[in-house]
């Protein structure tokens, strides 16, 4: 138990008011990140399953989208989708933010319109290939989304790893070495307490007259 006392404290009734009410801190603090861990846990698993649904809505929209590309190259040829490709204006850098959540700091969109490729002129472009354009400013659309919510995942893991670990520190460090601290302490005492009255016993034969 001596290797997990806390250093430097002094085996006194002050000391072990001030290590009570310190129990009483850490313990609520304990509380506290536990409270705080559960909401990012569910909050990290409520956000994945959207995740994992919206990355099944990308890769069918992707997979579509490359199968009317291949239909736009066969019917146009590979100039026409590259003439069509210069045609798209420079959509400028997506407007990001920040939001928070749980107390953290996330990306967001912020509400912004996003890009859109499909930015030329259609006259004289073939449906095959207006269409593809089209599914791909949509793929366009779902990767950014998708880009969000896997930022906000990474953001949430991060947390989730170091609350843990306060969590993990107050269970096995700091916790029990206040108890070990204040056992040691109020052993201390009671030893000394017991010091205390035996010498009043021994001063009190002491004083008192021998018979006759």
């Amino acid at each position: 138990m001596a290797g997990r006392i806390i250093p430097g404290i002094r085996p006194t009734r002050i000391e072990l008011q001030r290590l009570r009410k310190r129990q009483e801190v850490a313990e609520r603090g304990r509380d506290l990140l536990e409270e705080q861990l559960n909401a990012l846990l569910l909050e990290f698993f409520r956000l994945y399953a959207k995740y994992r649904a919206d990355r099944a809505v990308f890769e069918n929209a992707l997979a579509a989208a490359y199968v009317l590309y291949r239909n736009a190259e066969m019917v146009d040829g590979q100039a026409a989708i590259r003439e069509a490709g210069y045609a798209v204006p420079d959509p400028g850098d997506i407007p990001l933010y920040e939001q928070s959540m749980l107390g953290l700091r996330v990306p967001a969109l912020g509400g912004a319109p996003l890009p859109d490729i499909a930015g030329y002129c259609p006259i004289g472009a073939s449906p095959h290939l207006i269409l593809a354009a089209a599914r791909f400013s949509r793929v366009l659309h779902l990767a950014i989304l998708l880009g969000e919510e896997e930022e906000t995942l990474r953001a949430l893991e991060g947390s989730i790893t170091r609350t843990r670990r306060k969590v993990n520190a107050m269970d096995r460090v700091l916790i029990p070495r206040i108890l070990a601290t204040r056992r040691y302490i109020e052993e201390h005492l009671e030893e000394q307490e017991r010091e205390d009255i035996y010498r009043r016993k021994i001063t009190r034969a002491k004083k008192r007259p021998e018979p006759g």
